[in-house]
């Protein structure tokens, strides 16, 4: 097909590439920067459109990440052989988990294998198969829940959660990394205050921003109040969100949060989620982020008229 054939048949923006293949423009853009998957077209505006053809040769190379195959492996292959392949795949008759719970079981088991290879491998085919929003909802939040279950009932000691740890951590940071957003988008900082380990949970609402078209400028964990204020006015962040799990220190958590409120800029959101912040009474100008939908509906009510998703 010429350039003139394949730009008169590139009909398809990206929002509905992203329905009909199941991967989400952010993984796209991914694929398409890293591997070069498929070149869609651009109108005078920058607007991506692909075709019929990239849309199938996008939904093998979903088909082929299920089952196991990464997709620098296969990205280069021919869209014939690509089919081919998945074909060979589906005929013999390889395990490939379609729901959110079975993503979840599977991840699970390899927590208590203690094989976190195998663990990120199993987390990175859930979030390609189901998306980043699901994924975070539905498998990596509650596998959270899950372990923090099973190490506190005895069934798996604190070795395994520190290795599942390293490689949610390591998924997540990849996934923060991958997720393109425009240049003039708006940001938010995500960490834990001081006293607090746990990184997973501010790194998950760091990944929602970021799918949510936000810069999203992760510090760590464990982390005093004025150093965060100094971040959040160095970076000029529009909202700052912290994730608390555990509220052994009540009074000494109080103190952090409302010294970090008044070292804030006035005009600046600050928010806390987590396990921990639902036993914290309500403190002048901090808000409490209940879920991930919440966060995600706060940061809608944050985002400037102007914002926008990429394109």
């Amino acid at each position: 097909m010429s350039d003139n054939q394949k730009a008169a048949a590139a009909r398809h923006p990206i929002r509905v590439v992203a329905e009909r293949t199941g991967l989400s423009p952010h993984v796209l853009r991914a694929w398409e920067r890293r591997y070069g998957v498929v070149a869609p077209t651009r109108s005078d505006g920058g607007q991506r459109f692909y075709t019929d053809d990239d849309i199938h040769r996008l939904s093998l190379l979903v088909k082929a990440s299920q089952v196991g195959r990464s997709v620098g492996s296969v990205a280069l292959l021919p869209t014939s052989e690509l089919a081919r392949l998945v074909a060979q795949d589906a005929d013999q008759g390889q395990a490939r988990p379609s729901q959110s719970s079975d993503h979840r079981a599977m991840a699970l088991k390899a927590v208590r294998d203690m094989a976190p290879d195998r663990l990120q491998s199993l987390l990175r085919r859930a979030l390609l198969s189901l998306g980043t929003p699901v994924f975070l909802d539905q498998v990596l939040s509650p596998l959270l829940v899950d372990i923090g279950s099973e190490w506190h009932a005895g069934r798996i000691g604190i070795v395994h959660e520190h290795a599942a740890s390293a490689a949610v951590q390591q998924l997540l940071g990849w996934l923060i990394r991958e997720l393109d957003v425009l240049t003039d988008a708006p940001s938010v900082l995500l960490a834990t205050p001081s006293g607090q380990r746990h990184s997973q949970g501010a790194m998950i609402a760091a990944a929602a921003a970021a799918h949510d078209g936000w810069h999203a400028v992760w510090l760590g964990a464990d982390l005093p109040a004025t150093q965060i204020a100094t971040a959040a006015r160095e970076h000029g962040v529009d909202v700052v969100g912290l994730s608390v799990t555990t509220t052994d220190d009540l009074d000494g958590l109080r103190s952090e949060l409302l010294e970090l409120r008044v070292t804030l800029a006035p005009n600046t959101p600050l928010y806390v989620g987590g396990l921990g912040a639902g036993v914290l009474e309500r403190l002048d100008g901090i808000g409490e982020a209940r879920d991930l939908a919440h966060w995600r509906s706060i940061l809608r009510t944050h985002a400037p008229a102007s914002h926008t998703a990429a394109a």
